[in-house]
């Protein structure tokens, strides 16, 4: 900051639990670097469009919209979605609510392709039998 702010500041009146320090910073530095290195950015935007490629492809009429940025992606339902959740959870595939009938999808940026197709798969039978009433 400049020294104009730091003599405005009180003193203890900018501190934090949780704030920076030396350990905190390398590790923050670390995690940085890896996603850098391994072109992890890239590869969410690449692995990301192929979930929504996939999730989009299931035809299904309880799909109402598939949407996302990298792997962050959420389908949108025409039935709620905490009861999708469950049953995606029961199949193995975890995820969270991203609205009353959204489930957001949150992958490491480490999944493999063929993880993402599995994905795809299961949530292919999940929806499916929900759309029969199974």
């Amino acid at each position: 900051m400049t020294e104009a702010v730091a003599r405005a500041m009180p003193k203890g009146g900018h501190g934090t639990t949780f704030g920076g320090n030396p350990l905190a910073a390398a590790a923050g530095h670390a995690v940085l670097e890896e996603i850098s290195e391994r072109g992890l950015m890239a590869r969410a935007v690449e692995l990301g469009d192929h979930l929504m490629r996939g999730l989009e492809g299931l035809n299904s009429p309880l799909v109402r919209e598939v949407r996302g940025r990298g792997l962050m992606v959420g389908l949108e339902l025409t039935v709620p979605a905490g009861q999708v959740i469950a049953a995606l959870a029961e199949a193995g595939v975890l995820t969270i609510a991203g609205g009353s009938h959204t489930v957001r999808f949150l992958p490491p940026l480490v999944i493999e392709r063929d993880q993402v197709d599995e994905v795809v798969r299961r949530v292919g039978e999940v929806i499916g039998r929900m759309g029969r009433g199974d």
